[in-house]
């Protein structure tokens, strides 16, 4: 299924989820007594796993899948644009060393949340989604001027191939040998796309246990973020802003995203969960540091990231944990 269709689907299940709620204690089926005078009705309830006024917070990891985008790129000599551009994340090459080492565990793609339930389904949260981002080697079209180095000149609609130092290639003709080369070298957001969100949502519980000690529900939420990207690039030779080799970041507010998620997560022993989701998303990130001598480059895109993530749920002061009981 194309990214565009997932983009735009997500929200009409949000959309659904939240017309089928449930009330608090939903009737799970009746049964009608008959006698002379009247007739009995009786309700049965099922158990609530309670959560309003507790506080939880979350760890896992995702992959992320990005549309195509065009990038501006202005700087000392040159404004162009490169067209339906395609990049990947970085999601392999990790052992499970990796994720269990403290020095290490922030390496992969990775998602921290801390929340609060406002009543038993709803809630509030925030956090942090670290992607990566990278641009894959391919032939794109280039339009602009150029008024500096070897690549000196005006430019419409050329085929010209970028991403020429990463690894990961699309499929490339041919005839790609001939091609003009060293305008884009490398292009990526590589110590994070980090989109810190903020969201609000709802959970519905679909099942607990006789005693509430375990649940399962499904949940969704909407969220607004900005982005803080790291972002290493080769354009046309000039000095890149980040500096792998001497350690220098380059994090700068780039833009905001806009998002919705839904997915399904198991309770049990009160104050532990696991939880699945996936997230749809748009991003415009509209002011991205590339060079040292000001360099900059714009771009926008969707994007559907699925994570899996662990979690602890637990009350703070003593109206908490009489709430919680």
């Amino acid at each position: 299924m194309k990214i565009k269709t997932l983009f735009l689907s997500l929200p009409v299940l949000l959309v659904s989820f939240y017309g089928t709620a449930q009330v608090k204690k939903d009737s799970i089926g009746t049964s009608a007594a008959v006698s002379k005078n009247s007739v009995i009705v009786t309700f049965e309830t099922r158990p609530l796993f309670k959560r309003k006024g507790q506080f939880f917070c979350s760890w896992g990891y995702n992959r992320a899948f990005f549309s195509n985008s065009d990038i501006h790129l202005t700087g000392t000599g040159y404004d162009f644009s490169i067209s339906n551009v395609t990049a990947r994340d970085e999601h392999g090459g990790h052992d499970f060393l990796t994720y269990i080492k403290p020095t290490m565990f922030t390496i992969p793609q990775f998602n921290w949340r801390i929340g609060y339930y406002l009543n038993d389904k709803t809630f509030i949260t925030i956090g942090h989604d670290h992607m990566k981002y990278n641009m894959d080697k391919q032939v794109t079209l280039l339009t602009g001027k150029i008024k500096t180095g070897v690549n000196d000149g005006t430019y419409n609609n050329a085929e010209v191939l970028v991403g020429e130092n990463v690894e990961s290639a699309v499929y490339l003709p041919a005839s790609v040998g001939a091609l003009p080369t060293g305008f884009v070298s490398e292009f990526e957001h590589c110590d994070g796309l980090n989109d810190f969100t903020g969201e609000i949502g709802r959970i519905e519980q679909l099942w607990c246990s006789k005693n509430c000690k375990h649940a399962f529900s499904a949940l969704g939420a909407v969220g607004l973020g900005m982005i803080i990207p790291d972002s290493d690039t080769d354009i046309l030779g000039q000095p890149p802003k980040h500096d792998m080799q001497t350690g220098k970041k380059a994090y700068h507010l780039a833009g905001y995203s806009c998002s919705a998620s839904i997915g399904l997560q198991f309770d049990f022993f009160k104050h532990f969960f696991i939880q699945g989701k996936i997230k749809a998303g748009y991003m415009n990130l509209p002011d991205i540091n590339t060079t040292v001598n000001g360099g900059k480059a714009s771009q926008h895109f969707n994007f559907i990231e699925p994570y899996f993530q662990v979690g602890y749920t637990h009350s703070i002061g003593r109206q908490g944990r009489n709430i919680a009981q």
